[in-house]
């Protein structure tokens, strides 16, 4: 195994990696985080201030610094969330090392296409089917093969997504997204990075099957906009719960994401993302 320093830095996987931000890791008994990132299966473990990897192929140190965004100042972040909103904080300290990742923006646009209506394992189940079936063998490890994420050309030309992977009409709407985004040039979604918040989503919500807060989602955890809250029924109910008691709805219309959204972002500015995280994992662990 490598080791990173984290400088001081918190990261707790058990937390991060399991909190319904990415879908493809699984934890061994020993302690170790076993997933793929890429075309590379990654093994990953923290000790003190020491995180543990080990890739295959070789060579995946600037992989894994990216994707756990290791360059976060999470110190600051936490200390600003904290200063905002005193049940925020007592948040940050249950899950202390709870962090964003920076994730494929493709994986992570098709990954959510696949999240309507569905839970954690139920998604996760789709997505290592889809990878099965439709991506390339890396390795295997302790009897499970790791699959890379299928290309969207793979997926653009396939006709039995629904049926392999059990989804139903998100099956057609994976396979035209696939074909949109090779219509648009491979760099298409990576370069939503460098593109201010709304024209992001904006041109994510152009997708046939991608609305709101599957936007929200591809923004958050694959495109840097810390911004962008995404909500679903567990933020819709705990926001009405927390601080919008007056919102007495069960319905998920327009007006209802855009007034959660602000609620967010006016008390958390620039970091809504994080404390979305943040209380969406203490709702999704209420008995």
């Amino acid at each position: 195994m490598q080791t990173i320093s984290l400088d001081g830095q918190p990261l707790d996987l058990d937390t991060t990696l399991s909190c319904g931000q990415a879908f493809r890791w699984r934890r061994r008994e020993d302690g170790l985080w076993q997933g793929v990132i890429g075309d590379r299966f990654v093994e990953l473990g923290v000790k003190g201030d020491t995180l543990s990897y080990r890739t295959f192929p070789d060579g995946g140190d600037e992989l894994v610094r990216d994707y756990l965004r290791l360059s976060d100042d999470v110190k600051y972040i936490y200390a600003y969330l904290q200063n905002r909103d005193r049940r925020l904080a007592a948040q940050i300290q249950r899950f202390y090392g709870l962090r964003l990742l920076r994730q494929p923006p493709n994986e992570t646009l098709i990954s959510f296409m696949c999240s309507a209506a569905n839970n954690i394992s139920r998604i996760s189940n789709s997505i290592e089917a889809l990878a099965r079936h439709y991506g390339k063998l890396i390795c295997e490890r302790d009897g499970v093969c790791y699959y890379a994420f299928p290309s969207c050309e793979r997926l653009a030309e396939a006709d039995d997504i629904s049926r392999l992977c059990s989804l139903g009409f998100r099956g057609e709407n994976i396979k035209n997204a696939a074909r949109a985004i090779l219509e648009r040039g491979e760099d298409w979604l990576i370069d939503l990075r460098g593109q201010p918040y709304d024209e992001a989503r904006e041109q994510l919500m152009s997708l046939n099957g991608v609305g709101a807060k599957i936007a929200d989602c591809v923004c958050l955890f694959a495109l840097d906009k810390d911004e962008a809250a995404p909500v679903d029924t567990h933020v819709r109910q705990l926001a009405q719960r927390l601080f919008l008691p007056g919102l007495n709805t069960k319905s998920m219309t327009d007006g209802v994401y855009r007034a959660i959204v602000k609620a967010f972002r006016d008390r958390y500015d620039g970091l809504a993302g994080w404390a979305q995280q943040f209380l969406y994992y203490e709702d999704l662990l209420r008995p």
